[in-house]
C-alpha cells in the first residue's frame, strides 16, 4: 500500500507490525516521497522488486518473525543504495548499536521519535541515497570508458569477432527488455568482452569458434588459455567484479573462478548470454531461425521464458521479404549480414549474423575494394524497414 505522490518522487518503505504506527508514518512522511508500508519482514522483502526508486527503508526493531536488523540486512542485499533506518525502544539500544556496526545501517532512532527528528532523518537518508546513486553512475561511466578501450582494440584486431559480439549485445538487450529486465552495464560489457580472447588465436581457429564448429583438443586448449588471458587482463581493472563473474559463468574455461555467492541476477544474465551466443553462432553457420531455436530448446540450461522472448525478438527475421541484396553504399548500421564476407585472400571479415556498424563499410572497402559494386544479402530490421524501402530494392 502507498500514498499518491509525484511520479518522479523517491520511494520510502516503512515496516512495522503495528498498523497504527504505519498510518502515522505515512502521514508524517508523505511530503518527502512515495510512502509504502509493510506489516512485517517477509511482506517488505516481497515489495522490494516493485520499488525501483527506493531511497529509504524505515523498520521497527521488534517484530514477530524477522527482527528489524535482519530485515534491513536483507534489504541491503537487494537495494544496497537505499538508506536503512532502524526504530528501536530503549531496551533495544545495544542490539541497535550492533546492527549499525555490523549491518551498515544509516541511522537508528529511539521510540517514540519526535516528528521533526523523524522527517530530518529521512531527508538525510534520501540525500545519502542520492549521493550513492550519483557516485555509482560516475563509477560506471569511468569503467565503461576503460572497457570501451578494450572493445575498440577487439574491433581493430578482429572485426569478425567484434561484429558477432555486437550482434550478441543487441539480442541480449532486446531479450532482457522483452522479459522486462534491465540487461545492465555489466551484462553488456561481459557480452562484448567474451570474444576478446579470440584475437590471440590463429585466424582459422577464430573462424571455427565464431561458427560454433567442433574444435580439436589442442584448439580447445588454446581457446581456454586465451580466455584465461582475458581474465588476467581484466583483473587489473578495478570495480568490475560483476563483469568478471559473468565471464566466469559464460566461459567454460573460467568455471573455476566462479563465486558461488554471486547475486541471482548475475546467474540469470549469464544464462541469457550463453543462450544468445549459442544462437548467434548457429546463425553464423547459416542455420535458419526456426531450426536454430529448435536446437536451443533442446539445451538443458535454457528456459521457456528466455526461448519465448528470443523467438519474439527474432520473429520478424523469419519474414524473407526483408532479406534483400544491397550494394555497400546502401548498408546502414543495425542491418544484419545473411552471408559471410571473406577477403580475396580467404580471411573471414564478417560471419553471417554480423551486425553492421558505422565503420564496417570503410573496413570492407579497405579490405575488399572489389566488392564495392557487389550486392550483399542483408536483413533489414523492422525499425529500419523504411530506410531504405525493401520493396524498392528487391
Amino acid at each position: 500500500m502507498s500514498l499518491p505522490s509525484a511520479p518522479s518522487a523517491v520511494q520510502i518503505l516503512c515496516i512495522d507490525d503495528d498498523e497504527d504506527v504505519l498510518a502515522g508514518l505515512q502521514l508524517s512522511l508523505r511530503q518527502l516521497g512515495e510512502v509504502h508500508i509493510a506489516t512485517g519482514g517477509e511482506a517488505a522483502l516481497a515489495l522490494l522488486p516493485s520499488l525501483p526508486k527506493l531511497a529509504v527503508v524505515l523498520c521497527d526493531m521488534r517484530m514477530p518473525g524477522m527482527s528489524g536488523d535482519v530485515v534491513l540486512a536483507q534489504c541491503r542485499q537487494h537495494c544496497p543504495n537505499a538508506a536503512r533506518i532502524l526504530l528501536t525502544g530503549y531496551s533495544d539500544i545495544e542490539a541497535a548499536m550492533r546492527a549499525v556496526n555490523q549491518g551498515r545501517i544509516f541511522r537508528f532512532l529511539a521510540k517514540p521519535c519526535p516528528r521533526d527528528e523523524l522527517q530530518q532523518a529521512v531527508r538525510d537518508g534520501i540525500e545519502q541515497h542520492r549521493l550513492l546513486h550519483a557516485e555509482r553512475e560516475l563509477l560506471e561511466q569511468t569503467i565503461k570508458g576503460c572497457m570501451q578501450a578494450l572493445i575498440d582494440a577487439l574491433a581493430m584486431a578482429s572485426p569478425a569477432s567484434f561484429g558477432q559480439a555486437q550482434r550478441m549485445v543487441d539480442l541480449v538487450q532486446r531479450v532482457s527488455s522483452q522479459c522486462r529486465h534491465d540487461a545492465g552495464w555489466a551484462a553488456t560489457m561481459a557480452t562484448m568482452l567474451a570474444n576478446l580472447g579470440l584475437v590471440s588465436l590463429a585466424p582459422e581457429v577464430q573462424e571455427k569458434v565464431l561458427f560454433g564448429l567442433m574444435l580439436s583438443q589442442q584448439e580447445q586448449h588454446d581457446v581456454a588459455r586465451a580466455q584465461e588471458r582475458t581474465w588476467r587482463l581484466l583483473a587489473s581493472v578495478p570495480r568490475i567484479e560483476p563483469v568478471r563473474q559473468l565471464l566466469s559463468r559464460i566461459e567454460p574455461a573460467l568455471a573455476g573462478y566462479q563465486d558461488e555467492s554471486s547475486a541471482p541476477e548475475l546467474v540469470e544474465q549469464a544464462r541469457l548470454i550463453r543462450m544468445v551466443r549459442r544462437y548467434v553462432r548457429l546463425e553464423a553457420a547459416g542455420l535458419p531461425v526456426l531450426a536454430a531455436l529448435e536446437q536451443l530448446e533442446a539445451l538443458p540450461e535454457t528456459t521457456s521464458e528466455l526461448i519465448s522472448a528470443l523467438r519474439d525478438v527474432l520473429g520478424p527475421q523469419a519474414d524473407l521479404s526483408r532479406q534483400v541484396q544491397l550494394v555497400m553504399a546502401l548498408l546502414r548500421p543495425g542491418m544484419v549480414l545473411m552471408q559471410p564476407v571473406h577477403t580475396r585472400g580467404g580471411q573471414l571479415l564478417a560471419p553471417a549474423g554480423y551486425q553492421i556498424n558505422d565503420s564496417f563499410v570503410e573496413r570492407l572497402l579497405a579490405a575488399c575494394p572489389e566488392l564495392r559494386h557487389e550486392r550483399l544479402s542483408v536483413l533489414i530490421p523492422s525499425e529500419l524497414s523504411g530506410l531504405p524501402n525493401p520493396k524498392l530494392l528487391t
